[in-house]
């Protein structure tokens, strides 16, 4: 990496997305009482602000037919323009932050290999297209 090189992910506080903030969000119908825990604020390369989420509330159907459906997503990175765009308020300020560590040490260092990102779409769509990926296995 070059010296003058933006480092790759750096925690930031200047987002209007805060850690700790519980919000509501533009949810498929059938998860109305889904919300969303910010658990990590960063900056991308220097240039672009992700956020990761933490989701509850979900009723994402399993490949099998008989099973009980996922409930949350531990963690998920987005793009602040995309989220902005799922997001409607904030409900409250969580006392202690839900467990995301494992999935977030896991994409940063797919990230860090050039192997993942982040969501640029809203939260509902990623939602829909993680339950399509179940109905095709």
């Amino acid at each position: 990496m070059a010296a003058d090189a933006p480092v790759p992910l750096v925690d930031i506080t200047t987002s209007r997305f805060q850690v700790g903030q519980v919000w509501e969000y533009h949810t498929r119908p059938t998860e109305t009482d889904s919300s969303l825990t910010v658990v990590k604020v960063e900056l991308q390369h220097g240039t672009a602000v992700v956020v990761h989420v933490h989701i509850d509330g979900l009723r994402l159907k399993t490949a099998d037919p008989n099973g009980k459906p996922g409930t949350t997503a531990s963690h998920l990175p987005f793009s602040e323009e995309a989220l902005t765009a799922s997001v409607t308020h904030v409900v409250r300020h969580a006392a202690t932050l839900p467990e995301f560590e494992e999935g977030y040490a896991l994409w940063r260092e797919a990230f860090l290999a050039g192997q993942a990102g982040t969501f640029s779409v809203t939260v509902a769509e990623v939602m829909d297209y993680i339950e399509s990926t179940f109905s095709n296995q």
